[in-house]
């Protein structure tokens, strides 16, 4: 008797924790939610966030605040959200710069497996080598074989860290080019010398690149998709190039601090899934160049630390890093 008592009382005490538990997640937001975008307004991690943002404020009836902190290659903005408060109002827009990030530099000011939470994954698009029309090279394998013969005569530029950097990189490692990088301080720049001949190379997202490759002004060499981009079906994959290791997307999603309540993390999870399936954000997605990238939290994560392994294997193979 005396231990049915004891388990009716442990039964009735679990039961009145519940409500505090749902209620705070039944209650979120109550108040404004920061989203820190690592990335100046106007690129495109700052449009794919505003979108979002925008119809998270609308279904959960508080406001979404973007605050823009583009410096150190998004290194302060992860760093801020990394040590920010971790009750779901401050939350990290990502690119893969932040994973990338966590093995360039020897000190990035956080810790890209342990100080963040993956909330969800939010799109992903392919990237195109590209390359200025007077390029002596029409496809991957062209490229590799004439910067074999002609060492450092090709330079591709990029962002110092950017995915776009990483993926010529990597194609540097599987082809044995010899290309010499130029670092520039965002993709726009390089795209706009690759256009006006100052240098040969990028790798870039079909958005940003894709008008210039439909006019002629810069001609593309591959996809580095699983399939070919709808928008260019002529353009070859890169495993149908012969460098399937190449395969990769430029992606986005949502981090909130490692200490964040659960249920708050799994209540976002499946407002942005809900999101991504309405038949207009997908439109609107795709006018953005990209695709939606559905998954909850545990799909996001496995996908993060394999981005994040992948990439510090290049970058352990070809030396680079940032002090």
């Amino acid at each position: 008797m005396i231990l049915r008592r004891f388990l009716v009382r442990i039964l009735l005490g679990l039961t009145a924790l519940v409500p505090c538990v749902t209620g705070a997640a039944a209650q979120y937001p109550a108040k404004p939610v920061k989203v820190v975008v690592p990335a100046a307004p106007g690129g495109g991690t700052d449009i794919q966030a505003r979108y979002m943002a925008s119809r998270l404020s609308e279904r959960l009836g508080q406001q979404f605040v973007i605050e823009n902190v583009a410096a150190a290659g998004g290194n302060v903005a992860a760093a801020q959200v990394a040590k920010a408060s971790p009750d779901g109002y401050t939350l990290l827009m990502i690119a893969p710069a932040i994973v990338i990030n966590h093995t360039l530099y020897a000190r990035p000011g956080y810790d890209a497996l342990t100080e963040f939470l993956q909330v969800a994954a939010w799109s992903q698009s392919p990237l195109l080598f590209i390359a200025n029309p007077s390029a002596p090279m029409t496809t991957l394998r062209e490229l590799a074989h004439y910067a074999k013969a002609n060492p450092g005569k090709l330079a591709f530029g990029s962002g110092p860290g950017f995915i776009n950097h990483m993926v010529m990189e990597l194609f540097k490692i599987e082809s044995g080019a010899n290309i010499l990088f130029v670092p520039y301080r965002g993709q726009a720049p390089a795209l706009t010398d690759v256009v006006s001949g100052q240098i040969q190379l990028t790798v870039d997202s079909i958005a940003s690149s894709g008008q210039f490759v439909e006019v002629g002004k810069v001609k593309a060499l591959a996809v580095t998709g699983a399939a070919r981009a709808p928008a260019f079906p002529n353009v070859p994959t890169v495993t149908e190039a012969g460098f399937p290791k190449l395969t990769a997307n430029t992606w986005y999603g949502l981090l909130a601090p490692a200490s964040a309540p659960a249920d708050i993390v799994a209540k976002l999870a499946a407002e942005i899934g809900a999101i991504q399936r309405e038949p207009a954000s997908v439109q609107r997605i795709r006018e953005m160049g990209a695709e939606p990238f559905i998954g909850g939290a545990s799909e996001f994560a496995a996908y993060y630390r394999n981005e994040l392994a992948k990439w510090a294997a290049v970058i352990k193979t070809s030396g680079l890093k940032i002090d």
